[in-house]
């Protein structure tokens, strides 16, 4: 018997790069799918884009949650775009054995999914501080604003025992 150096619920995964990496067991699938894109996208011949977007330049953008968010009024794919989508798909498609249109389809819900996860969390911190907003208003109201009251002692009550001596 031999004895291994992987600790329990991981496995050796070996990259696109040939290097081997130490992963997590419920993190193949995902890994796999991640190198089967990777290597699609190799093989088309798409690189990585460059940062920032070229299309948002020169373009007004919509603002939205009271100005923290700014994006360019919907977009047109460019060509990298599409590529790298088509090395999505195409991975996919290999990997789950399914056709382009299905695989299409698993990645299109997969985005409108976090949209939805994106949208809720917005939605549950906007209503998590309105909540704030309201007990700090409420709190203010029964106590009084506390800037106002500036001496260290005031609002004690001093000690019976204390007045006696």
């Amino acid at each position: 018997t031999t004895i291994s150096n992987i600790p329990d619920g991981f496995t050796i995964g070996t990259g696109p790069d040939g290097q081997q990496y130490l992963v997590p067991q419920y993190m193949v699938p995902a890994l796999d799918h991640a190198f089967a894109s990777y290597q699609s996208k190799a093989d088309l011949g798409v690189s990585n884009a460059p940062g920032g977007s070229q299309q948002a330049q020169n373009q007004p953008f919509d603002v939205l949650a009271e100005g923290k968010l700014m994006f360019p009024p919907d977009p047109q794919l460019s060509d990298h775009d599409r590529l790298t989508l088509h090395a999505e798909v195409l991975a996919l498609q290999e990997k789950l054995g399914i056709s382009y249109k299905d695989a299409s389809h698993r990645l299109y819900i997969a985005e409108l999914e976090k949209l939805k996860v994106a949208d809720q969390t917005y939605k549950a911190f906007k209503n998590l501080d309105s909540r704030i907003e309201t007990s700090l208003k409420t709190l203010e109201a029964r106590f009084g604003d506390p800037k106002a009251n500036t001496e260290p002692d005031a609002g004690v009550v001093p000690d019976a025992d204390a007045d006696a001596e």
